[in-house]
């Protein structure tokens, strides 16, 4: 079973969220969320009202739809039924999944053009390819100035398929990267750079801040409540960290002292979070610590579209000159053989 969309996801917690608020049978709740949505979605909801009329918590019927609801959702649900503030968490759940899908458009919408830009780019080659092998077929003549030995029909279908595995290459790396999969020494060198590196940290730190102040609001004991947070950056980068983060705490070190002994939070970071730690006010401190980085998320997101856009860019133009280069030179080609022969 796939997961569920992040704006179907933030959806939902708003409206479970604002029906809990007002008061409404939790049972009665998920039996009308199953009227709706797709048939999944409507057979995930099955599942977690019947969970609800067996005795069981919300927490126990979402953890009964297999990876349909993310792992922090779960765990966070479980923690707001203990704490009581259920509805409190189901809404900074469905604000932090309503950031996460603001910076996705945000990217999408900004590489909207170039990538449109770079696909008529592809098109134009791809049909001057087909052009060329009606060329042959027409006047019975040898015509490549491409020099990539791609002509005609079965060309254009090789030419298709080298593009189509380059870019699933391309998006599987990219995903498999961001996930981990590849391990956190990848990720190192990503966060490295000035413009991508600033984007998946900002992100990362927002989610961290925002997981830490709830949790540690809601009673959750140290340990448990960094754990969390760590898991929720979704990034290798900072998981990784996670058992020397934890041995730290074991011998009674502060948050700050333990993140700092990792080398990967920002002084300013880290001295936020220490005079939360002082102030005792982790959560409210966490909380705009978390809003101050979505922030800086959003302008990062913005930047790194804009590197992105244009880097699309140049790849198109690359794309156009070097076609014109090749185009040029085998126009000219019979004339310098003429020249040659004098």
């Amino acid at each position: 079973m796939g997961r569920i969309g992040l704006g179907k996801l933030a959806a939902f917690l708003r409206r479970v969220g604002a029906s809990l608020r007002a008061g409404l049978d939790p049972l009665g709740t998920f039996q009308k969320e199953a009227e709706y949505g797709s048939a999944a979605h409507r057979s995930m909801m099955s599942r977690v009202s019947q969970a609800i009329a067996d005795g069981g918590s919300l927490a126990d019927g979402l953890a009964a739809c297999e990876g349909y609801f993310p792992p922090l959702v779960c765990t966070l649900v479980e923690v707001g039924e203990t704490s009581g503030r259920l509805d409190d968490i189901l809404r900074g759940l469905a604000e932090h999944y309503e950031h996460l899908l603001s910076l996705r458009r945000t990217f999408l919408v900004g590489i909207a053009w170039p990538g449109i830009q770079l696909g008529a780019a592809i098109g134009v080659v791809g049909l001057l390819i087909w052009v060329l092998g009606m060329v042959r077929s027409m006047t019975g003549m040898e015509v490549d100035p491409l020099g990539f030995g791609l002509v005609g029909t079965s060309g254009l279908l090789v030419y298709l398929g080298l593009v189509t595995a380059t870019l699933g290459g391309v998006a599987v790396l990219v995903l498999g990267l961001l996930r981990g999969a590849f391990g956190a020494g990848p990720l190192r060198v990503a966060m490295r750079l000035p413009v991508l590196g600033n984007c998946l940290r900002t992100a990362a730190l927002s989610r961290f801040a925002w997981t830490l102040g709830l949790t540690l609001d809601s009673g959750m004991n140290a340990r448990r409540s960094m754990e969390l947070a760590l898991r929720s950056t979704e990034n290798a980068y900072y998981t990784s960290q996670m058992k020397t983060v934890d041995a730290t705490l074991l011998q009674g070190r502060e948050f700050h002292e333990a993140l700092r002994a990792t080398g990967l939070f920002p002084d300013e970071f880290l001295q936020m979070l220490q005079t939360a730690e002082v102030s005792g006010t982790h959560g409210e401190s966490m909380q705009r610590l978390a809003d101050e980085y979505r922030q800086r998320a959003q302008t990062a997101a913005k930047a790194l579209t804009v590197a992105a856009s244009f880097a699309v860019w140049v790849l198109v133009a690359a794309v156009l000159i070097a076609l014109i280069i090749r185009l040029a030179m085998a126009a000219f080609a019979p004339y310098q053989e003429l020249l040659d022969g004098f």
